[in-house]
């Protein structure tokens, strides 16, 4: 059984996937409302200030911005769903479509054994489009996908 994951830094879809007759059924949706927030609307006041023995002031900076903290979150929840999934053998290999700034949040979310199933990272966001669309790539790209799995490992 191959899964699928779809994934942008506000939404991620899991399908499993059957590449003899290319079916693509959805599993389960996972949505990421801060995505879309202003980043004032995801911390609670200003950042705090301090005066040095000069007359210069500063302020304090969050050493990430809110929107990665939420991105790095969201993807440590899908990461722990397909840990599970691994678990319970209901899948065995993994491919990921993702833009690539969320796919490379996810990648460094993953357990080790869950990584070893990736199959291909194609860094291309699919979520917001028709799950047709999703098929007709994986099957026009099937061979590519098996043989850049050969060379890789």
């Amino acid at each position: 059984m191959i899964w699928v994951i779809s994934l942008n830094s506000s939404l991620g879809h899991i399908y499993s996937y059957e590449p003899k007759n290319h079916n693509l059924t959805l599993l389960e949706s996972f949505k990421n409302p801060s995505a879309k927030l202003k980043e004032s609307d995801l911390v609670s006041d200003r950042p705090g200030h301090y005066q040095t023995m000069h007359s210069a002031k500063g302020a304090y900076e969050a050493p990430s911005s809110p929107h990665e903290i939420e991105l790095d979150h969201f993807t440590k929840i899908l990461a722990d769903y397909l840990k599970k999934g691994l678990d319970s053998h209901r899948y065995k290999q993994l491919i990921l479509c993702s833009s690539p700034h969320a796919g490379g949040i996810l990648l460094d979310n993953l357990d080790k054994q869950v990584g070893q199933t990736l199959l291909i990272n194609i860094k291309k966001n699919f979520v917001e489009e028709d799950k047709s669309i999703l098929i007709n790539y994986l099957k026009e790209n099937w061979w590519d996908i098996i043989r850049s799995k050969k060379f890789n490992n």
